[in-house]
């Protein structure tokens, strides 16, 4: 019974996981929300993107006329990349048929099309938890191709994405091996920036070391990028600092993130992220008026695809309620309806109302990453 109880919690903790790695990779929403995603990136980048979300109203019929297509030529990939979308996911967390599907079309990829933009995206990694042999299989696929092509750049991509959870050193070596061969992509650090962030949020809260090591690369990575691609790393740049403990440079990247008012996709994340980054640094500084001042001017975002989607950060609101400020939370919520707005999230904002109004805390789980 207690292998049993415990199995199901890492159940409940990949879904978060999961939400998190797309919110990131700016993939989309979850079903009946908004799924506009960031307009950068490759075409082929986009195209299965969009196979992503259009994956998750598919009908049985749909699904089953493309499981005919791919009888007739299993080397069709734009129907295996529409078939592991559908199964990949949360829906191959649920349900044990679905989970074996989408190994199946996972492995296939790996094996006969590993430079495919499908393995760069989350559908396609098996958990090293939940399906162990799956996993193994894979791990031995990937690095039988790594080692076919060890200056592959798109391979080392790809494999180190899949192994980005369930072995993180192979996943850094990999993408450092990639910077290597390719030191003037942006993509290399951007990644370790990432890879290192994961369990450094709050200062003291990780290793304070790794949380540098996300910095620098993240700060790298900014130096490599076009003026777009600086826009969309500020906020990954200034919640960095914040975890590195270098409120300087954390106040020094959300202002620019303010600073910059040009409307487009990123615009509202840059009102949110950078306005709650200001908000925590006060806090810091003991400065509780002007923390709950940035705490409004975070909820007045117009929102964005990602904020729409997966809703706003709770990281200064959490901080706020544990020091007795639960009136400014409750309006920070009433605002953050205006733009996450789904049924789901309504849901969700009222039962963090209703928690809070009562003087306890709620589990904003993922919502603290955002």
């Amino acid at each position: 019974m207690r292998k049993q109880k415990s199995l199901a919690s890492r159940r409940v903790c990949m879904v978060p996981i999961l939400a998190i790695v797309l919110f990131h990779m700016g993939v989309g929403a979850p079903s009946g929300e908004s799924s506009k995603e960031n307009p950068e990136g490759s075409s082929g980048e986009k195209s299965v993107r969009d196979a992503i979300v259009a994956s998750r109203n598919l009908t049985p019929e749909q699904v089953a006329s493309l499981e005919e297509k791919l009888a007739n030529d299993p080397s069709d990939v734009a129907v295996r990349t529409q078939l592991l979308a559908f199964y990949g996911g949360v829906r191959s967390i649920r349900n044990q048929s679905a989970k074996e599907t989408k190994r199946e079309h996972a492995l296939w990829f790996i094996r006969n099309s590993p430079e495919s933009e499908i393995l760069g995206m989350p559908p396609s990694r098996i958990d090293h938890i939940l399906d162990r042999n799956g996993y193994a299989k894979a791990k031995e696929a990937w690095m039988s191709q790594i080692d076919r092509e060890p200056e592959n750049t798109t391979l080392l991509g790809h494999a180190a994405d899949f192994f980005m959870f369930g072995d993180r050193r192979t996943s850094i070596k990999l993408l450092q091996q990639a910077h290597s061969l390719d030191p003037s992509n942006p993509e290399w650090p951007s990644k370790l920036g990432q890879i290192f962030s994961f369990g450094v949020r709050e200062p003291g809260a990780g290793d304070l070391e790794i949380a540098k090591k996300s910095l620098e690369n993240y700060e790298r990575a900014f130096e490599l990028s076009d003026d777009s691609g600086r826009d969309s790393l500020l906020e990954d740049l200034a919640k960095a600092a914040f975890s590195a403990d270098r409120l300087d440079k954390a106040r020094k990247y959300a202002e620019l993130m303010l600073q910059n008012m040009e409307e487009g996709w990123n615009y509202g994340n840059r009102v949110h992220h950078g306005n709650l980054v200001l908000g925590r640094i006060a806090l810091r500084e003991g400065k509780i008026e002007a923390a709950k001042s940035r705490l409004i001017a975070a909820g007045e975002t117009p929102g964005s695809p990602q904020l729409n989607s997966f809703g706003p950060n709770m990281a200064l609101a959490k901080a706020l309620l544990e020091i007795g400020e639960r009136e400014v939370v409750l309006e920070y919520f009433g605002l953050c309806s205006k733009f996450w707005n789904s049924d789901r999230a309504k849901d969700k904002l009222d039962k963090w109302g209703v928690l809070a109004t009562a003087g306890r805390i709620p589990d904003f789980r993922a919502n603290l990453d955002y």
